[in-house]
């Protein structure tokens, strides 16, 4: 047996479930490019006004308790901290939803954000983001580094005077949101069906380093010069 050692493990990113189902009832009340969009920037979730823990770990690495203590007072930000049933309502009225990390970089409110077309403010450094052949998250977001969540204002001010109306746009495409969504059976072009993709090209490069492997340890194995016939042309 010839052996050789295989590259990196290669992961695939799936993206929070988000009930379709769901996401379907609040678009027909306020479809994604329809309506009046009367919230400029809206989060709610959890926000630590003192965000160390027992175990001595900050929480969403104090990125939420900046947001809230830089812009609670601020009236174009819309910060709430406690749970609502029209949280999806909320999203489909604002213009930016803000994305922080949490205890982890991700968390089902981006998928709710693509899906209700508010753009996403991605803050979380080194976040993988799903689907990226099938979602051109540059063109439908805007990622913010965690170090500067505090010029948030001055950031939302300068896109929403140049390119929003563009990212709006390709955000409001419905293989977008589709690309992202789980349904029960299988349609084309959902999350399940990129999940599928994602792993056919991975499988398609695995088994070509596999062959390039493989034919490489043939040739050294059969190397002529390895055998000590070194005057072969």
């Amino acid at each position: 047996m010839i052996g050789f050692q295989m590259g990196d493990v290669e992961n695939v990113v799936i993206p929070p479930y988000v009930s379709p189902e769901k996401v379907l009832r609040t678009l027909e009340k306020a479809p994604v490019n329809g309506g009046r969009r009367d919230i400029w920037a809206f989060f709610r979730g959890k926000m630590e006004v003192h965000p160390k823990n027992v175990s001595g770990r900050f929480y969403s690495k104090r990125v939420r308790t900046e947001i809230w203590r830089k812009f609670n007072n601020d009236r174009r930000f819309y910060l709430q901290r406690h749970r609502y049933s029209g949280y999806q309502m909320e999203i489909a009225r604002s213009m930016f939803c803000l994305c922080p990390l949490g205890w982890a970089p991700w968390s089902p409110r981006l998928v709710e954000s693509v899906a209700l077309g508010c753009v996403p403010v991605i803050i979380a450094d080194g976040i993988r983001l799903p689907f990226s052949s099938a979602v051109i998250w540059p063109e439908i977001s805007l990622t913010v580094a965690e170090k500067d969540v505090g010029k948030l204002d001055k950031i939302l001010q300068r896109v929403a005077a140049t390119n929003l109306t563009v990212i709006q746009k390709n955000l409001w495409d419905p293989k977008t949101r589709q690309a992202l969504l789980f349904h029960n059976e299988i349609q084309q072009g959902d999350a399940t069906w990129q999940v599928l993709v994602s792993l056919s090209e991975k499988l398609g490069r695995s088994y070509r380093s596999y062959e390039f492997h493989c034919a490489e340890g043939i040739l050294w194995w059969w190397d002529p010069r390895r055998n000590g016939f070194d005057d072969v042309a």
